[in-house]
């Protein structure tokens, strides 16, 4: 799910929809929400667009500078957690496609436990991971669950 592109802090204010709507007394499990990030060092890294919450962003992904395609047969670069969120879901079906023995919620949590953490610049305050999906982590990670499953 794309975190929403206001830039506002959604643990405050959310955004919908929601992986917890008020009357529910737990959070949805398999919903993941996604924050765009820059490639960008420092401050910046949170896309200055992207919304962001230490409990209701999961993780970052790219979603700055996108090559796309848009209609007309044509393409360009586009920005936006709407961008982003494909990010996270392709490396999903990625890693499924190469550890079919793996359920989707060991992927979903291998993508959240390998991502790469900064903890510089008030990063680890921007989503529960404080951290960029990292799909090669994510495969190493992968590998080894698979091995000690055998």
């Amino acid at each position: 799910h794309a975190a929403g592109n206001d830039a506002k802090d959604v643990d405050v204010e959310p955004n919908f929809p929601t992986s917890r709507f008020d009357f529910q007394d737990e959070s949805f499990s398999n919903l993941l929400t996604i924050g765009a990030s820059t490639r960008t060092k420092g401050e910046a890294m949170v896309a200055e667009f992207s919304n962001f919450g230490a409990e209701t962003v999961d993780v970052f992904a790219p979603g700055l500078e996108i090559y796309n395609t848009v209609p007309q047969s044509a393409y360009m670069n586009l920005q936006g957690t709407s961008m982003a969120a494909p990010m996270v879901a392709g490396a999903a079906a990625m890693l499924k496609s190469y550890f079919p023995s793996l359920d989707m919620w060991t992927i979903k949590n291998i993508l959240l436990e390998s991502a790469t953490v900064y903890t510089g610049f008030g990063f680890p305050s921007k989503s529960v991971t404080g951290g960029i999906v990292n799909l090669k982590s994510a495969v190493k990670a992968c590998e080894k669950a698979v091995k000690s499953r055998n």
